[in-house]
């Protein structure tokens, strides 16, 4: 096992800042239970992007070729990319294994799919030191980091026989293959190695990044619910209570399905319908704005580009936000609750309810808008 310390082993890195390498599969493990996150990781978003496609864009930026190896293959058909399933489930070891079984070429680079921060500049440096070497892998002060790693496929029979003797430590086989490890002081001029190599796996580990990462300038709280549940009554009630204590609110609805806020024959459709992208209504009363858009733009745009004047915004939906959520839960309506029911969101703050709850988060009383007001106005404007 070789260190490969000192200025003769550094990799050029003005030839391989912005290359591709060749001959190097990309494999990203979608398999695992996330069972300590209570909730699906890699459909977690920051800034407006899942924790898969955060690696996958940095995988895309390095790599000629990438392929998914997991369960539920239905998650990741929008991307197009081949999903094989483990041969050995349970472990990252095995899916390790499986990666190159199922890969075409000499070597891979494989990673979890639960890091925010993924390296393309890291992923191209490791993937540089490949020839002649069969592991190439960071070691930092926590040790070594084996899921964003370059493997080759002579790795595969000393994985097959460690699994089967029921070893799954992923870096337990190093000793028998030729392993270059990399310090994290020689790629320390590619960036913070411990941001890097940060992996998300606890409710609370996420909510630190959101908050770190999405800084908002207004208070924002999304209230969510099964449909039929009442939010819009609910959230009517608040606001009126915000507005009398003196706040300035903003709302946002969230609609998954088409709409049209004007009607076919005011002079404002007809533009719209003429091919405007963008029309606005002005009054010395108020103003509307209908803008044409490809696709939902990241609620952080919405906030920072038509929010900058108010105290709160309370949003309608966006259950699958990162936003900090209030449910609203009624008992004949649904036994169960969105955020408390088969995935636990680490993003809920509050349940209002027209029953008791025994819940690791405040219980209000949905027919009192007023306590809910209270709640707010403690949790997001004290």
């Amino acid at each position: 096992m070789g260190e490969g310390q000192g200025e003769g082993a550094r990799v050029n890195e003005a030839r391989i800042t912005k290359e591709k390498s060749p001959g190097i599969t990309g494999v990203i493990l979608v398999g695992g239970k996330s069972r300590r996150m209570g909730r699906d990781k890699t459909l977690l978003e920051i800034k407006g992007r899942t924790l898969f496609e955060i690696t996958l864009a940095a995988f895309r930026e390095a790599l000629d070729s990438v392929i998914l190896v997991g369960d539920r293959p239905e998650r990741f058909a929008p991307h197009g990319l081949p999903v094989y399933p483990d041969i050995y489930p349970g472990s990252a070891l095995g899916g390790l294994y499986t990666g190159l079984v199922r890969a075409e070429t000499s070597h891979i680079f494989v990673s979890s799919c639960d890091l925010p921060f993924p390296s393309s500049g890291i992923i191209r440096h490791l993937t540089a030191l490949a020839p002649g070497n069969d592991v190439v892998v960071v070691e930092t002060d926590a040790g070594y980091e084996p899921l964003f790693a370059v493997y080759s496929q002579e790795c595969r029979e000393p994985i097959r026989r460690q699994i089967e003797a029921g070893n799954y430590c992923v870096y337990d086989f190093y000793p028998q293959v030729r392993t270059r490890i990399v310090t994290g002081a020689e790629i320390a001029h590619l960036g913070d190695p411990v941001r890097h190599f940060l992996n998300l796996n606890t409710p609370e580990e996420y909510r630190r990044i959101m908050q770190e990462e999405t800084p908002m300038s207004a208070k924002v709280v999304s209230f969510v619910a099964k449909s039929g549940t009442g939010k819009t009554t609910l959230l009517e009630k608040v606001i009126a209570e915000l507005k009398r204590r003196g706040y300035r609110v903003g709302a946002i609805k969230h609609d998954a399905h088409q709409f049209d806020i004007d009607h076919p024959g005011k002079d404002s459709h007809r533009l719209t319908a003429a091919g405007a992208d963008t029309m606005l209504i002005s009054s010395p009363e108020k103003l509307a704005l209908v803008k044409k858009h490809a696709a939902s733009p990241p609620i952080e745009e919405l906030l920072a580009t038509y929010f900058t004047d108010v105290d709160i915004v309370v949003t309608e939906g966006f259950k699958k936000s990162a936003m900090l959520k209030i449910e609203i839960h009624r008992q004949e309506r649904s036994p169960t609750l969105l955020c408390r029911g088969e995935e636990y969101d680490p993003t809920l703050v509050a349940v209002a309810s027209d029953e008791p709850l025994d819940l690791d988060v405040p219980v209000l009383d949905l027919n009192n808008a007023t306590e809910v007001a209270d709640f707010v106005v403690e949790r997001f404007l004290r």
